[in-house]
């Protein structure tokens, strides 16, 4: 088979009216099969030859070795020859998005092996999308091994375990443990997905030209109908698209990288800031907004300029500014919020009057059956509509998140958030449960974003800024624990106290509840919020207060486990001490009660406790993540303390030549470690610190971090003697 996109599309047009009125598993096994046996036939050169260069073949610095890989999509809006029925009915506005992958990889090491011994993917799902039009997901998984011998084993369909979830046991997966696989072995691995969606756009396609291992060459196709509008942004230096057209007309893409041998770290790396990506779009004018004007011409747009598309994102504010009435459920949320508007107009602190807003409007989405509505687009066009009824000013800030693409390189109207700024106070949608208002979550700090000085339809004015970075301070953990000793047992009594960035992740251990009971307090809310729940509801939501209360067992459990990184032995008591709700006390709080066995030993007479522990796990770098190239990314700067006290047991006495081994300092560009161990009374205490001066850091300041790293890593192999 000649290797070009075309043929490739035929490929995967040819199989699909096979399928046309796929229903049951074996229309789809029957497809998958002859589907596996067409990619095993292609003669591409790039995935016949299975032989590794020698420079890649040291498993002490290369897990895995990438011989070849290739995508192939195509994007079409000629339905009636895909796979499902509903295309013979000639529906104009159902699109089909197919994706082929294709990877030659040979396996180094027992990391490698682990890693790709087993898959599990979903193989058909149907369902309805928000207006009630069915859609249809399919996705087929192809595995061969080629033994050093050269011998080829393709895995046999038998292989696969099938599952099945979702109403009727409508959603089917497969399960795969590649029979034989070892070390040394070249898996030849292929994945198909085909997506068909009704009355509106396909997701976009991330092509992303660096991998977690050296990858020797990778090639990517792409075909898409001519009736679409394409927009691409090559991002980190990614190669450019090469562009054609077909025999009929359609948009042909290709790129190409060889010999890449940069790898992306496995710690702190965000492949949208750091690695050579390519972004692409397939946006069809007949399902669009028609108000998108970057999509008016039916072309392709290589690298556009982001005020292009900016200028589209004003278009959508000003419009659902001006509609807020009749798009959102402003009648509601006005009653809901009668007092705190009320009181707001009477603040003479406009900045303390926006956040009562934010925390009022967030407490009736979330308690108020309306948080299914809940967009952030939604929430800030709300609360930029109550601002204006409590006569505060406020200024619309378009910026996007660190999972996205810079605002200076949009390619996309839906990759923005929507923001206000009140005086020197930012207000983000919320991203996690009990935010504070006024907090700038760690995605948005250093970003490039829109201060709309000007808010109109086609002339929207604004200023470029970067929105604020958050300091080590700013972002707080502070750790309050004591420990005493019974046998072998350990018994915890941990307090964590939580501010700024550092709460997020935490906050899901708080019931709604106990989160609703904070709001009605820092708002002043005279009735509790079970006595204004429907009388028809209100048992239901006890029911569900309880079953929460039940969970957050569980949740306590994995947050002590995720802290030691080792499940505690028994769970004694726990407490949410401070929700960080109120704005005055941002604080998140919590207490917990628990044992660790296997944390004190005896040694003779004596007892030798595994104190260093009790900081928690820390980062470990070791191999060849030690050396790196990359800059740091990490989410933000951060100040971690802990005031730790030990029991000393009745009868013993701390060894000092244990003792003057705890005490240590590193403080360099990076930031700072510290312990310093003392015995006051009968208490052995510790006073760590750990300081992160910076959530992102150059390349050249790893050595640094990386020592302060160690110095916390190694602390935590620490023990203290005491003596008898």
């Amino acid at each position: 088979m000649k290797t070009t996109i075309k043929c490739v599309v035929m490929l995967l047009m040819g199989l699909t009216i096979l399928t046309a009125n796929a229903n049951d598993e074996k229309d789809y096994a029957r497809f998958a099969e002859e589907l596996r046996q067409k990619v095993w036939s292609d003669n591409d050169p790039m995935f016949s030859n299975y032989q590794c260069p020698e420079k890649y073949t040291n498993s002490q610095l290369y897990s895995a070795v990438i011989l070849a890989a290739r995508t192939d999509v195509d994007v079409t809006r000629k339905s009636y020859i895909r796979m499902t029925g509903l295309m013979m009915f000639g529906n104009p506005k159902m699109l089909g998005r197919h994706e082929l992958n294709r990877m030659l990889i040979k396996l180094n090491d027992a990391a490698a092996l682990k890693k790709y011994s087993e898959f599990d993917y979903s193989t058909f799902k149907r369902g309805r999308n928000y207006r009630g039009l069915e859609e249809k997901v399919q996705q087929v998984l192809g595995v061969r091994v080629i033994k050093p011998d050269g011998r080829i084993v393709n895995v046999d369909s038998k292989e696969y375990a099938i599952t099945r979830e979702g109403k009727k046991g409508s959603d089917v997966s497969h399960k795969l443990a590649v029979p034989g696989l070892e070390v040394g072995d070249v898996l030849d691995i292929f994945t198909y997905e085909e997506l068909m969606v009704q009355d509106r756009n396909v997701p976009e396609f991330t092509f992303s030209f660096m991998a977690p291992y050296p990858m020797l060459h990778y090639k990517v196709n792409c075909t898409i109908d001519k009736k679409f509008t394409v927009q691409y942004r090559s991002l980190n230096g990614a190669p450019e698209f090469k562009a054609s057209s077909d025999d009929d007309d359609n948009t042909v893409l290709e790129a190409e990288v060889r010999n890449v041998d940069r790898v992306e770290p496995a710690l702190w790396y965000n492949p949208v800031k750091q690695s050579p990506l390519i972004l692409l779009y397939v946006q069809d004018k007949s399902v669009s907004d028609k108000k998108i004007k970057s999509l008016k011409n039916r072309d392709l747009q290589a690298n556009p300029d982001y005020e292009f598309i900016l200028r589209d994102d004003f278009s959508f504010l000003h419009t659902h500014k001006k509609k807020v009435k009749e798009y959102y459920d402003w009648p509601l949320n006005k009653k809901l919020m009668k007092d705190e508007i009320a009181r707001a107009k009477k603040l003479a602190d406009k900045e303390e009057a926006a956040r009562l807003i934010y925390t009022g409007l967030l407490y009736s989405y979330r308690a108020h059956d309306d948080y299914d509505a809940y967009t952030p687009y939604h929430f800030i066009i709300m609360m930029g509509e109550m601002l204006d009824r409590c006569s505060v000013p406020y200024q619309f800030i378009i910026s996007t998140d660190d999972e996205n693409e810079p605002l200076d390189k949009l390619i996309h109207v839906g990759n923005v958030l929507w923001l206000l700024k009140v005086g020197n106070t930012y207000f983000a949608p919320p991203t996690y449960q009990g935010m504070t208002a006024g907090l700038l979550p760690a995605h948005l700090q250093g970003r490039k974003a829109a201060l709309i000085t000007k808010l109109a339809d086609n002339n929207s004015k604004y200023e470029l800024i970067t929105l604020p970075q958050s300091t080590a301070a700013d972002n707080l953990d502070d750790v309050q624990l004591t420990a005493s000793i019974e046998g072998t047992i350990l018994t915890i009594d941990r307090t964590e106290s939580r501010t700024g960035t550092m709460k997020e992740g935490t906050a899901p251990i708080m019931t709604d509840e106990q989160e609703y009971e904070a709001y009605d307090e820092y708002l002043g809310r005279k009735k509790e919020y079970i006595k204004g729940v429907n009388k028809r509801l209100r048992e239901g939501t006890q029911q569900q207060f309880s079953k929460q209360s039940e969970d957050q067992q569980d949740d306590f459990k994995a947050e002590i486990e995720m802290y030691h990184d080792v499940a505690a032995d028994r769970l004694l008591s726990t407490e949410i001490l401070s929700t960080g709700i109120d704005p005055q006390h941002p604080e998140f709080t919590y207490k917990t009660q628990y044992t660790m066995d296997g944390w004190v030993k005896k040694a003779g007479s004596n007892l030798v406790v595994s104190v260093g522990k009790l900081i928690g796990s820390q980062a470990n770098v070791e191999g060849v993540d030690r050396n790196r190239s990359f800059d740091v990314n990490r989410s933000s700067p951060g100040l971690l303390r802990w005031d730790i006290r030990v029991d000393i047991p009745d009868g013993y006495e701390v060894s000092n030549e244990s003792l003057s081994k705890l005490s240590r300092s590193v403080k360099n560009s990076a930031g700072e470690f510290t312990a310093l161990a003392s015995v006051e009374g009968r208490q052995l205490r510790l006073v760590v610190s750990k300081r992160y001066d910076k959530g992102d850091y150059p390349a050249s300041q790893w050595q640094d971090l990386l020592q302060m790293l160690d110095a916390a890593d190694e602390f935590t192999t620490m023990q203290i003697v005491f003596k008898k």
